[in-house]
């Protein structure tokens, strides 16, 4: 098919914004990746001398012979690290079990249904900073001692649910509920249906959801600096670091975790494809098939008709 002369310059300046915006969004990663090789200073790109010293940092704080750039903080990450890990899973394995037993919920009609449907996303809607003041000030009120086990924890499920909420409505929109009710008819109980049915094609979902939960929490700084009280996760160690002087060390650090990033979204693309060909994909196959044979043996081309 040809292309007119509109259409060609539509398609190259189409492709130029779209370079120009993969570069916007992947050449910080890019260069804090380069940074991170630096060996006494940041203030050049690219570094004059390159070194893995700011890696031998990351995961040896207590080794003060390694830190030679003067006024350099003396942080070690690996606490702030395993914190945020830890409260980051517990937040999404919890937060998504809430998320999908609401949505769960969701597909019936009951009274009410709007305002329960608003209040859950309060939490998302919600400022930060006042989400945090209000959880820490009820917590004052009930005598709750603060901390990640207990205000931080309950923080950051109000702050991540919604999200799977939301992923959650989203899949079950399209939730064909006829093959629940064979399982029915054929004498599955509602556990096992739910179990055997319902929630592998749900899988995607639990999965998404969990990604969001995990990156959510492990990212929040807003609401964990009023809750949190003594403790400290990776983003408010991050905070008081820069506020002395930025380090290779950081950008060691903002690359690993790109790294972990990237990784993860890359898995969860994989799965998504292939429970989508699990459950899609043959059928969609055979009916695309289906339709050009059909197309193909019209009236002319049926053996022993003439064309």
């Amino acid at each position: 098919m040809q292309l007119s002369r509109g259409q060609r310059i539509f398609r190259v300046v189409g492709g130029v914004v779209f370079a120009l915006i993969l570069i916007i969004l992947y050449a910080p990663f890019l260069i804090m990746g380069i940074l991170s090789f630096a060996e006494r200073t940041t203030a050049v790109f690219p570094p004059s001398d390159f070194s893995f010293i700011s890696y031998q940092k990351l995961f040896n704080p207590n080794d003060f012979s390694l830190y030679r750039i003067p006024g350099e903080p003396l942080v070690n990450y690996l606490r702030p690290i395993s914190l945020s890990v830890t409260l980051a899973l517990l937040t999404s394995v919890i937060a998504t079990i809430c998320a999908m037993m609401a949505a769960l919920a969701f597909r019936e009609r009951f009274p009410g249904r709007g305002a329960v449907f608003y209040a859950l996303l309060l939490g998302m809607v919600t400022p930060g900073i006042i989400l945090g003041l209000g959880f820490r000030l009820f917590a004052d009120q009930i005598s709750l001692p603060t901390g990640w086990r207990t205000t931080g924890l309950l923080t950051h499920i109000a702050w991540t649910m919604p999200f799977g909420f939301i992923v959650f409505l989203v899949f079950l929109n399209r939730f064909d509920r006829t093959i629940e009710e064979a399982a029915a008819v054929l004498g599955a109980s509602a556990w096992t249906t739910f179990r055997t049915v319902t929630l592998p094609v749900l899988a995607p979902a639990v999965l998404a959801s969990l990604l969001f939960g995990f990156t959510l929490s492990f990212d929040e700084i807003q609401r964990s600096s009023l809750v949190l009280g003594r403790d400290q996760t990776l983003p408010i160690a991050i905070i008081g670091a820069t506020t002395v002087r930025i380090t290779p060390v950081l950008y060691a650090l903002g690359s690993l975790i790109a790294l972990v990033s990237f990784a993860l979204v890359a898995f969860y693309l994989l799965f998504f494809e292939r429970e989508r060909r699990r459950f899609y994909g043959t059928t969609v196959i055979e009916d695309e098939e289906e339709t050009d044979m059909d197309a193909a043996s019209g009236p002319g081309n049926v053996e022993g008709t003439p064309a």
